[in-house]
């Protein structure tokens, strides 16, 4: 501070003064009261220097700061400075908030910002038309208070927002939403909603046409495999010479029967069919693998293949017997498909703190890592040639992913080339 200029002027100026006036009071006996007469002067002239530079910031509109001499001069220049770049910012910062407000009122979806306690700070006008909220009277409320479907109050509680929510829009029955929470900040969170009722619309046309072009085929299918059946060899001896492509005929027959079936059984599961989901009831998952495991032993036959299954919990779960059957049997029949002749299969049942854990594990040709994330796509093929020699329809890892979300638990894939692979489903015990 001091190795500035008007500083250093002030001080010898007041320096220089007090030394004058020291000395010409001194002639009449009286410099300390002339000196103090000076510093009376000077303080009072400093306060007057204050007075106009309150004035200038609190209550007058002036852009320009009041002319004074020496250091006070040089502090109203570095406080108008000052002042100007704050403008240029905010006027800078204006725009972009306007701007922020034009796209974001020009957005289909709708956006809100909501504090932790889920009061709402902002949103746009889309969220006005969605959830028919309005600015002037609903900032600041809860949004639980305002949404108050059950479906989302349990989604925000849960805190788990990897997967979007769906729900019905309270504005419009009719409306189906599609909600995801971002958290930012540390009390902060983004709610981004979007209009898919075309989708779901479109999504529901697409089941509906699977449900019933299956449905039409099962009754054609069931005729011809009928009379495939009814043309033996062994009771029509002229038909020896066609035996192979009649049995061929059994086999695409056969296997067009299972593609019915697990069309039918997906649509149910899109559709998160009533009745299916009516039967829930405590399984024995120990009774159900050990029957899987016999099936799996006859299965395969002539493979000799090694098929145990190992227990390690008595615990049950709360579902759908035929769904879950369903998709264990899956999952353990490809294990018998795809592995090896005298290979080994081994099913576990287990439990850790926050889960029951189904397994089966094999020592069969395993599965390249760029396939794993999409194994229960639907028709998803790692070897289109092996699979459909197999007998394989495509359909049942993604029954097994369907039946494992209804169930709330997920599947974990790990496989290593040339040493097998390992399909785990995990069911929460909750």
């Amino acid at each position: 501070m001091w190795t500035n200029r008007y500083w250093q002027a002030e001080f010898w100026t007041l320096a220089f003064i007090l030394v004058v006036i020291g000395l010409i009071g001194s002639l009449f006996d009286r410099a300390a009261a002339c000196i103090a007469v000076i510093i009376f002067s000077y303080l009072v002239w400093n306060l007057i220097q204050l007075s106009r530079l309150y004035k200038w910031l609190v209550k007058s509109k002036s852009l320009y700061p009041p002319s004074a001499p020496g250091i006070w001069g040089e502090i109203f220049n570095h406080l108008y400075v000052l002042q100007r770049k704050n403008r240029k910012e905010l006027k800078k910062l204006k725009g972009i908030i306007s701007e922020f407000r034009a796209s974001t009122s020009a957005l289909k979806e709708g956006a809100l910002i909501i504090s932790n306690q889920g009061e709402i700070r902002w949103f746009n006008k889309a969220s006005e038309k969605l959830l028919g909220i309005k600015a002037s009277t609903d900032i600041g409320q809860r949004l639980f208070n305002l949404l108050r479907h059950p479906s989302f109050i349990e989604y925000e509680q849960a805190r788990d927002y990897e997967k979007p929510l769906t729900i019905h829009s309270p504005a419009d029955e009719k409306v189906i939403l599609n909600i995801h929470i971002t958290p930012y900040n540390d009390d902060q969170r983004l709610v981004m909603i979007r209009d898919v009722t075309e989708k779901h619309h479109l999504e529901r046309v697409r089941q509906d046409f699977v449900a019933n072009v299956s449905h039409e085929l099962r009754t054609p299918l069931t005729v011809i495999h009928g009379y495939l059946e009814m043309l033996d060899p062994d009771m029509y001896p002229e038909l020896a010479k066609v035996e192979k492509p009649l049995q061929m005929m059994r086999q695409q027959a056969l296997n067009m029967g299972h593609l019915v079936d697990d069309l039918l059984l997906l649509s149910r599961l899109d559709a998160k069919d009533t009745t299916q989901n009516g039967m829930k009831k405590d399984i024995d998952i120990n009774i159900m693998l050990d029957s899987i495991c016999a099936e799996a032993r006859v299965l395969s036959g002539e493979k000799s293949q090694t098929i145990l299954f190992h227990s390690y919990s008595n615990g049950t779960l709360s579902g759908s017997e035929k769904q879950l059957r369903s998709a264990f049997s899956n999952l353990v029949f490809n294990a018998v498909r795809y592995t090896q002749k005298g290979g080994k299969i081994d099913i576990y049942w287990k439990e850790t703190d926050e889960h029951y854990v189904m397994t089966v594990s094999d020592n069969g040709p395993g599965i390249e890592e760029e396939h794993i994330p999409r194994l229960t796509e639907r028709f998803y093929r790692v070897d289109t040639g092996r699979n459909r020699s197999q007998g394989g329809t495509g359909l049942g890892l993604a029954i097994v992913k369907h039946v494992l979300e209804i169930h709330g638990g997920f599947l974990d894939i790990q496989s290593t080339v040339g040493k097998g692979s390992e399909f785990s489903c995990y069911f929460p015990k909750s």
